[in-house]
């Protein structure tokens, strides 16, 4: 797999974890998709159908989480956790 391009930018996460801004669910950190377009290579969130960049759209869990102090410290897979509330 390719360096972490998010990673590269800002530096790992304390926790380990991205949140996705496009579909409100977390995923490892390296657990990207990397989609080929035009002979470039982009790391796209960990979930199928969802169009977020790691590098824009991936914020580290404890950003999420200092918005949000009732979210766990380790998020579940696959769980969404909006940004809002309904």
């Amino acid at each position: 797999m390719s360096k972490n391009h998010r990673s590269e930018a800002f530096g790992k996460t304390e926790s380990g974890f991205l949140w996705c801004l496009h579909c409100e669910r977390a995923y490892e950190e390296d657990d990207y998709r990397v989609v080929e377009k035009d002979g470039e290579e982009f790391q796209m969130c960990h979930y199928e159908g969802c169009n977020g960049s790691t590098v824009t759209d991936g914020w580290a869990w404890e950003d999420y989480r200092e918005k949000h102090p009732d979210a766990p410290k380790k998020p579940e897979i696959g769980k969404v956790y909006p940004l809002y509330p309904e």
